[in-house]
This record gives structure tokens, sequence and C-alpha cells, in this order.
């Protein structure tokens, strides 16, 4: 479902004049409800942080009604407790939905609320729902997590089978439906970029996850769809979809990295963002230079990202508000980048020894947070050993900070360990636990940064214990502080 949790955003913003916000309604009635209230979502715009919602209660009987601003084109996500399910909407639809309330979304039904008027909204959204339940919903039919394990041969099969499978769908319910202009546009390029993103991605997203494999070598030729007619520069009846947006991020990064440059570089992000404003054009440019802009904040590069925002506010035609959220955003991340203080954290050995990150000024430190309970957590301990051993002799140490709620249970976990742990085992103490989460932005487990020999933050997302890819980078970023240190100097 995740997959179509999209945003429409209000690109026409850019070409033209604000148009008058109207609504789109939707109604019907569920059986089998309970006390939870219907939720509808959906994102604003590309830059955007958090989504707009707008909740009712269910009548006694099982109706609802509920209305949206809309003024262009916006899949919005429609849920009842655990139960969810895309919708697409355009200006003054009015759409009426029937189904299960404990089961909405293999059993709920669309039709136009209106006496027939709205009939292609009706059969756009019954599409969707057949899309879900046969292919999203369907983990056979998902990157993640097992056909990302497939070699390169078996992969791209994979890939052809499901676009193959979606376009015979697609062109059925069209056929049928009587689409609008703009869903079928929609609908169209979400098949084509979703294929094209995850064709793109597959190596580093395999590195990723695939844990202790080294990266695929791709054939020669594999890169070579990339040159497909119409896919690059730019399809502007594409915006709309997220696959698209996301496709052109990507591909401003494969761009930045076959020619020389490399996510641990300091010229990294600025190299991408010359990248992008050069390959784009018309309505997806401001939307890809934002998020390059986004993405460095938060990657905490923030000389360069005050920088580039500068130019972006100058540049790149993007409404106000979209200046507003970088704006805002870059305001909130000023005191957790790249180059500042690494904040102060109270560790504790098993011994009941007291450590801080004091202790290991002059060494390069990998500080990774973790709870020993947690499988995600558990998956990276059994490649500690080979990380620590490939790092022998180098001015780097690995400390693994938990952050469990039982002390006890960590305690038998290091004690039971088999090999033994290697690096600094050591926990956060009760008192500290919130502390150390909010000053380390800490919203899973495990979470890492990488600390510089001054105590200064260096990396805010290196990559997790099972990357063999791992090791080199650490190597690479002994003696860098240095290096972002200058680029920071020129930059402010």
């Amino acid at each position: 479902m995740k997959a179509l949790t999209l945003w429409l955003t209000g690109l026409s913003l850019l070409a033209t004049p604000v148009v008058a916000q109207t609504t789109a309604e939707l109604r019907g009635h569920l059986t089998n409800t309970g006390t939870e209230k219907l939720l509808l979502s959906w994102w604003s715009q590309p830059l955007a942080t958090h989504e707009q919602q707008r909740a009712v209660h269910v009548g006694p009987n099982g109706d609802f009604s509920i209305s949206v601003p809309v003024s262009r084109p916006t899949l919005a996500q429609f849920s009842y407790g655990d139960e969810e399910m895309p919708v697409f909407l355009e200006p003054g639809d009015v759409l009426e939905l029937r189904g299960d309330a404990a089961d909405l979304a293999a059993t709920g039904k669309f039709d136009s609320g209106d006496g027939g008027a709205h009939r292609p909204a009706a059969a756009a959204n019954n599409y969707l729902q057949d899309l879900s339940r046969k292919y999203l919903n369907n983990e056979d039919y998902q990157v993640l997590p097992e056909n990302i394990k497939l070699l390169e041969k078996g992969f791209l099969s994979f890939l052809d089978y499901r676009r193959d499978h979606e376009s015979s769908l697609l062109k059925q319910a069209s056929h049928r439906g009587n689409f609008t202009p703009a869903f079928e546009a929609y609908a169209e390029a979400d098949i084509a970029y979703a294929y094209a993103e995850d064709r793109l991605t597959y190596a580093d997203l395999r590195e990723q996850t695939v844990a202790g494999q080294p990266r695929i070598e791709l054939s020669a030729d594999y890169y070579n769809f990339l040159q497909e007619p119409g896919l690059l520069p730019g399809n502007e009846l594409a915006v709309t979809s997220q696959h698209y947006q996301d496709f052109l991020l990507d591909y401003v990064h494969y761009q930045a990295r076959i020619t020389g440059h490399q996510p641990t570089n300091p010229d990294y992000y600025p190299v991408c963002y010359q990248l992008a404003d050069k390959l784009l054009r018309a309505q997806a440019r401001p939307v890809v230079l934002g998020r390059i802009v986004l993405e460095t904040i938060r990657q905490g590069h923030v000389a360069h990202a005050q920088a580039m925002l500068n130019t972006y506010a100058a540049t790149a035609q993007a409404p106000a508000g979209w200046v507003a959220l970088l704006r805002t955003d870059l305001a909130d991340n000023q005191s957790f980048a790249i180059g500042s203080a690494a904040p102060p954290v109270l560790l504790r050995t098993v011994d009941g020894q007291n450590l801080s990150l004091a202790d290991f000024r002059g060494k390069l430190v990998y500080l990774m947070f973790w709870d020993s309970r947690f499988p995600a957590s558990q998956r990276e301990i059994p490649f500690l050993k080979e990380l620590t051993a490939s790092l022998a002799g180098q001015p780097i140490v690995i400390v693994m900070a938990a952050l469990d709620e039982s002390l006890t249970n960590w305690q038998q976990t290091v004690a039971c360990a088999e090999p033994a742990l290697s690096g600094v085992q050591a926990y956060v103490p009760t008192g500290q636990r919130e502390a150390v989460r909010q000053a380390y932005s800490i919203e899973r487990l495990p979470s890492a940064v990488v600390i510089a020999e001054d105590g200064t933050l260096l990396d805010l997302h290196p990559r997790v214990l099972s990357s063999r890819a791992l090791q080199d980078d650490l190597k690479a970023a002994v003696g860098r502080a240095a290096a972002y240190r200058a680029v920071a100097l020129n930059k402010l």
C-alpha cells in the first residue's frame, strides 16, 4: 500500500496562475464499522514534511460523507482502522464507496455519486483497487523483500513480468472506464517509471538489503534502457507520478557517480544540483532541485544547503511556499550537521565503567545505536567481527551503544554472543536514553553516525555493519574532516 502513497502536487502553479480551489466529495456506506474515524490523507506539495488530513465519524447506520479541498488531480489515502486504500481525486469529483470496513482493501468498490456524471472517476478508483489487490499488496510483485535477492537475469525477468501484467490490467480498465486524461497520464507513467526506478536502483538497493554480499556486477548493457525514447530528460505528462520524480532524482545521483563523484565526497550534493539544473526542464525542474536541497539538508551538509537554497530561491521558479519549507527545514537541522560537535553520550560498559565520546578523541568513531531485542539490530551483529578484523591497525573504533530498556537482556546478549562481540560494547543508562534519541534524531534502530577524529560529525547516515562497502567507507573517511571544514569555510 505504501507504494501508492503518492502526492500529485500543485505543479500547475509553476506555469499558470493559481486556480480557484474547489472540492471533491467521497461518501458511501460501510458495514461492520466500529468506533474509528474515517481518515483521508494527502500531500499538499512535494517538499511538505507532513500530510494533510481530514477525518470524520461513520454514522450509526454506516453512512459517511467527507469533503476535501482539491484544486488539481490528487492521489490520497483513505483509511479506516488498519485498512487502507488509494483514492484518486480531481476537482469536482463525487464518489460513492461501499464495502466491509473490516476488509475494506479487498471489498471496497466505487460508483459515481451523482447519477453517472462521474463514472470516469469511479472507474479510475476501481482500477486502483484492482491494481493494489493483484500487484501492489502482493509481495510476489514487489522488489522487497525477496525479489531484490535475485541475480540480474532473474530480476529483469521479474520487472518485465510485472510491467506486462500491470500494463495489461490498465489497458483492460481503460477500455471499460473512459478515464480522464489526467488519470490516464498518471497511470501510464506510474507503471513505466516504477519499472525504470526499480531497474536503476537495483544494484544500490541490493547492496543495502542483502546482508554480507559484495555489490553485484552488472552486464555492460544493463543501463541501456536509459536511452529509450521518451524516458529522459523528461516526460511532462508524467510529472504527477511519484515514481517519475523518484526516478529523475536517482538518475541525477547515477550520473554523479558515473562521472566520478561519490556521496562521501564533500562536493557530491552541489554536483547533483548542477547536473539536475542542466538536465531538467519545466515542471519537473523545481521539484527535483528542491528535493536535492532537502537531501543536502538531511544529510547534514548545512553550508552547501544554504548556498544551494539561495540559488534555488533565485532561479528555480518554485512557489514561495516550497522555498519557505526548505528554509524552515534548514533552520531545524543547523545543530545536527556535518562539522558540528557530536552530541555528548554517556556510556557504561558491561563491567560498569563510564565512557564518553571524548575518550575516543583522535580516532574515527563508528557509533551504532541498537537494541538487542529488535530483529533489525540482531541481523547486524554477526557482521561486527568481520568489520573490526578488516579495520585492524586503522585509527578507527566501532562503538556499539545499546538502548535496551532491560539491562539484563543486553548483558545476556553480549555475554552469550558466539563469537564474542568485538568493538566497544556499552549501553546508554536509563536516564540518558531519551536525550540521546532526540540529540541524534533516532527514529529507528539500528541507527549510526560517523564521528571524526576531532569529535565532529562526519556522516549522519553511514552504511550498516552488514554492508561490505562500510569498511572501505570508514578507511576513506580517516582524516576527511579537514576537507569538509575547508569546503564549509568557502561556502560561509
